[in-house]
């Protein structure tokens, strides 16, 4: 299979698996009246679309964990599903945590553009806007979604599949790090943002 057919095949299969988890959530949407996973919905369809988009990377890493880590760490959470009786919080709390998660992630992939990719690679490093708090800012606004999803919508299995996405971040963030520290100018990064997900905390 080219290189071409294998990609067609990827972004095929990450658009089926979005689209069966917004239609989940739209669903749960038209039986209560209220939104459900509105956050995270937009927060997916955004990184599904940068994922089609793109560009080949200068280097990527061939290390299985790394490729393991970035699966789980991208599409677990499309497996989550709402619940019967979903649960907002006051004012819509986590509705509004989901919606803050994906403006952070969209602001911090928006810098990424084309240079957003699944498995840790080098497509050149970005130091500017969020990334001079943290080094992986998508990661933290992914988190904060997710974490207001899975309290909107609690149930075993999405707790289960937010633990399961949020160790995977872990490693994948450690893998990229690996991977970028090839990158003389990324050494020179890792000294002046020393946070990973959270300033001056983690």
């Amino acid at each position: 299979m080219t290189e071409a057919r294998r990609r067609m095949l990827l972004n095929a299969v990450l658009v089926g698996l979005f689209l069966s988890f917004a239609f989940a959530n739209f669903l749960r949407w038209q039986e209560t009246g209220r939104p459900v996973g509105l956050g995270v919905v937009a927060l997916e369809a955004f990184t599904a679309f940068l994922f089609m988009i793109r560009r080949a990377p200068l280097a990527t890493s061939e290390r299985p964990l790394a490729w393991i880590s970035a699966f789980l760490g991208a599409f677990t959470m499309l497996a989550a599903r709402p619940v019967a009786h979903p649960v907002y919080g006051p004012f819509a709390l986590f509705e509004v945590l989901q919606l803050v998660g994906f403006g952070i992630v969209l602001v911090a992939l928006g810098t990424l553009g084309r240079s957003f990719g699944v498995v840790a690679a080098n497509r050149g490093v970005k130091t500017h806007g969020l990334y001079g708090l943290v080094r992986h800012p998508a990661y933290s606004g992914y988190l904060l979604s997710y974490l207001g999803y899975v309290a909107e919508n609690p149930s075993l299995r999405n707790a289960f599949l937010l633990v399961t996405a949020t160790a995977a971040q872990v490693v994948r963030m450690a893998e990229e790090e690996r991977m970028l520290g090839r990158d003389e100018g990324y050494r020179a990064y890792l000294t002046r943002v020393r946070h990973r997900l959270i300033p001056h905390v983690y």
